[in-house]
């Protein structure tokens, strides 16, 4: 018996999904929990207005950034050395590895205040969870490695249940999705820049080239990858909205202020009850965790590839040293300064996600280039239009830096 097309279509995504959906979920790590309840906090709904066109530079970026590496065959990172050197290569890691390590202090930071909000001591189970963390990849692979990025990302429905009991007004937050409200200012320019910048990071694009390397994908699984790309902006950005509206409705609304998304948690029982709450606190949790596996990995694969060394979750300890090396030292580093009693990056989790918009147009240029050539990617390369959306986004990302700059300066006077 012949099996349909449309199932044979459904078992291809199945076998092949994975880097698209967890590379935009990892974007919903424990810093982009912060900063979007920090951003919904000041703005309330008008923060939504942003999700439309965020959503699409995120597909926009990591459609280019899957095709250059289908097409290649190649990570980012391993097309940056070969093209421009071991001096771009060092500046280029030096970039990555200064903000990827300002994502790592927020992630771990959220595992803290995680396990601070469930009453457990962060002395004992932090560095319990990071040791776990390290002995599942280094005796994993890269399939079962992205399975329980699977597993952890379903946890994200935690938010739509906690956005369900606040009770908002769901046909004013549809109309605030695609109207403006309230009025526009350098302060609301720079959250969204760094509203922006926790969605569609550096550090994306050479996790989602260096996934589909390790699940071994090819050019004859481009459609696929592709559809999963625009499904997962999708999805990952309606639990992003989900987050807003939690707070939106309770802390924003009630006028409260908060400087993180462990303070928004707590905010929120009293306003919409203690499920809602715990269940704000347990997607924090798990996006710390998620975050706190991802965001160093991303770190690991640019510095392999951008220096020659092998690097991957389906070769052991032996094999890829410098690799897990490399994960263990942003892990250890990080951890050192989290575990100060006093420590917390989250009220300075804007300025950490803004700082990775300012990076966007120089990864955006290596992505023009690449996807330009024609040795590189044959029949896959740019089309006139796909050249001019990325060059209008890199375009507004830069005004858009400049007028936040302006407008954090203002702020700070």
């Amino acid at each position: 018996m012949k099996m349909p097309k449309f199932i044979k279509r459904v078992f291809l995504l199945l076998a092949i999904m994975g880097p698209g959906l967890v590379t935009a979920f990892a974007d919903n790590d424990a810093g982009g929990v912060a900063t979007y309840s920090v951003a919904a906090s000041k703005f309330g709904y008008q923060i939504l207005i942003t999700l439309i066109p965020i959503t699409l530079v995120l597909f926009i970026t990591q459609e280019i950034g899957v095709r250059i590496a289908l097409a290649s065959g190649k990570g980012l990172a391993d097309l940056i050395r070969e093209r421009y050197g071991v001096f771009i290569s060092l500046i280029i890691f030096i970039l990555v590895f200064i903000v990827n390590f300002g994502v790592v202090l927020q992630d771990i930071s959220g595992l803290k205040s995680a396990l601070q909000l469930f009453g457990l001591n962060y002395n004992i189970y932090l560095p319990l969870l990071l040791g776990l963390l390290f002995i599942f990849l280094v005796k994993s692979t890269y399939k079962k490695t992205e399975r329980l990025f699977f597993l952890l990302i379903l946890f994200y429905l935690s938010y739509f249940f906690s956005a369900i009991l606040v009770k908002p007004d769901w046909g004013f937050i549809a109309k605030s999705i695609v109207i403006p409200q309230g009025k526009m200012s350098f302060n609301f320019i720079y959250t969204s820049v760094a509203v922006l910048g926790t969605t569609v990071t550096a550090w994306g694009q050479f996790v989602i080239a260096s996934s589909i390397k390790d699940k071994r994908l090819t050019a004859s699984d481009m459609k696929v990858e592709q559809f999963e790309v625009f499904a997962a902006s999708i999805i990952s950005n309606v639990f992003t909205m989900f987050m807003m509206v939690a707070v939106a409705a309770t802390i924003f609304h009630n006028g409260l202020h908060i400087g993180d998304a462990a303070e928004a948690a707590v905010a929120i029982k009293p306003l919409a009850g203690d499920m809602a709450g715990i269940l704000f606190g347990i997607g924090l949790l798990v996006a710390g965790f998620l975050g706190c596996a991802i965001v160093p990995l991303s770190t690991a694969y640019a510095f392999s590839e951008l220096f020659g060394y092998e690097g991957s979750l389906n070769q052991g300890l032996q094999k890829s040293k410098f690799f897990y090396g490399f994960f263990v030292f942003q892990i250890v580093l990080a951890a050192i300064f989290v575990m100060q009693p006093k420590f917390s990056l989250f009220s300075f989790t804007l300025y950490a996600d803004f700082l990775n918009s300012v990076i966007l147009p120089v990864i955006f240029i290596f992505l023009y280039r690449f996807a330009n050539n024609k040795d590189i990617m044959g029949k896959y390369k740019n089309t006139r239009m796909q050249n001019f959306i990325l060059i209008t986004c890199g375009v507004i990302i830069s005004c858009a830096v400049v007028l936040g700059l302006l407008g954090g300066a203002l702020h700070l006077k």
